[in-house]
C-alpha cells in the first residue's frame, strides 16, 4: 500500500532484443556476445553461448513497470569470458559497445520503435563503432493522469535543493551505490560481473578526461569564433594588411565624424521633449 502511494504506475516499457551484427570480424571475442539491459534498479541479460557467426540472434523480450518518465534505458553488449577460453583480459568481461541511453520521456505512447542502434565504445583514440544492435521498444501508458502528475513533481527530493551534497560526498555515494548494485547481480547464475555494472552505471563519467576537455574547448572556440574573427579583422585594419579595406574604413569614420549631428539631433529632440513632458506632468501633480 505504501508502494502505491509513493510511486504511481505510469505505464509499461517493453524491450525486444533481436540481434547484434556488424562487429569487426578481426575481433576475436565476438563469438560470445551477450546483451545486458538496465532500467532503474532492474537488470536483465540475454543468453550467451558460443556461436559460429558474427550476428547472433537473441529474440528475447523484457517488460518493465514505469514509475518515472525521466528514467533512461541502457543496453550494452559484452563478451562473456565465463564461456570458452580466457582472453588477454583475464577473467573480466570485455565491453564491446553500449547503446546511448534511451530516455522514456522521448518515446511516443503506443508506438513501436524498431531500429538498429550503433554500439559505441570509448577508446584512447576516440569513440569507435563496434557494430549495431537491433532493438524493438514500445512504451504503453496505463494512466495519463499519473503521468501528468509525475511531470509536476521535482526531479530530486526537496532536501537535495535545501542542503545539496558536495562533490566529494557525491563521489563516495556513487561508488557505494555501485558496490551495492553489483552485489545482487553478482550472486545470480550466471553472475553479472562488477565491471559490467560499473560500465552500465557510468561510474567514471564525472572523472576528468582529456577528450572531454578538448571537446569543451572546441565548443567554446565555436561560440566565440565571431568575436575572434572581428578582433582579427580589426587588427588587420590597424596593420594595413589590406590597404583598400583600411582606406574604406577611415573614409567611413570621417563621414560619421563630419555628419555626427545627423545622429545627435534626433536624440537631443527626444531628450528635450521628454524633459518638457516631465516638467508639465510634475507641475500638474
Amino acid at each position: 500500500m505504501i508502494h502505491c502511494i509513493e510511486e504511481l504506475l505510469i505505464g509499461l516499457l517493453e524491450l525486444g532484443v533481436l540481434n547484434a551484427c556488424g562487429s569487426n570480424p578481426s575481433h576475436q571475442n565476438t563469438r560470445r556476445k551477450g546483451c545486458v539491459a538496465k532500467y532503474g534498479h532492474k537488470w536483465f541479460r540475454t543468453r550467451t553461448g558460443l556461436v559460429d557467426n558474427l550476428c547472433p540472434k537473441y529474440n528475447e523480450q523484457y517488460t518493465w513497470e514505469v514509475f518515472d518518465p525521466s528514467m533512461v534505458l541502457t543496453v550494452a553488449v559484452f563478451d562473456n569470458f565465463l564461456i570458452g577460453e580466457k582472453g588477454t583480459n583475464g577473467n573480466k568481461d570485455l565491453k564491446i559497445g553500449k547503446v546511448c541511453s534511451i530516455r522514456i520521456s522521448t518515446l511516443e505512447m503506443g508506438r513501436v520503435y524498431t531500429h538498429s542502434y550503433p554500439l559505441l565504445v570509448l577508446h584512447p583514440t576516440g569513440v569507435k563503432k563496434m557494430g549495431e544492435l537491433h532493438l524493438a521498444i514500445r512504451f504503453t501508458c496505463v494512466s495519463f493522469v499519473n503521468m501528468m502528475y509525475s511531470y509536476s513533481k521535482p526531479l530530486l527530493p526537496k532536501m537535495h535543493y535545501v542542503r545539496p551534497f558536495s562533490v566529494i560526498k557525491q563521489d563516495m555515494l556513487r561508488h557505494q551505490a555501485v558496490n551495492i548494485a553489483a552485489m545482487r547481480p553478482g550472486r545470480a547464475e550466471p553472475p553479472l560481473r562488477k565491471e559490467v555494472v560499473e560500465y552500465m552505471s557510468d561510474v567514471d563519467l564525472h572523472l576528468w578526461s582529456m577528450r572531454r576537455s578538448k571537446a569543451n574547448f572546441f565548443r567554446l572556440m565555436t561560440v566565440f569564433s565571431g568575436l575572434f574573427a572581428a578582433g582579427k579583422w580589426f587588427g588587420d585594419i590597424c596593420m594595413w594588411k589590406n590597404p583598400i579595406t583600411t582606406v574604406l574604413v577611415h573614409v567611413l569614420y570621417l563621414i560619421i565624424d563630419a555628419f555626427i549631428w545627423l545622429n545627435q539631433q534626433p536624440s537631443y529632440s527626444y531628450m528635450n521633449s521628454d524633459s518638457i513632458k516631465q516638467y508639465f506632468t510634475f507641475g500638474e501633480t
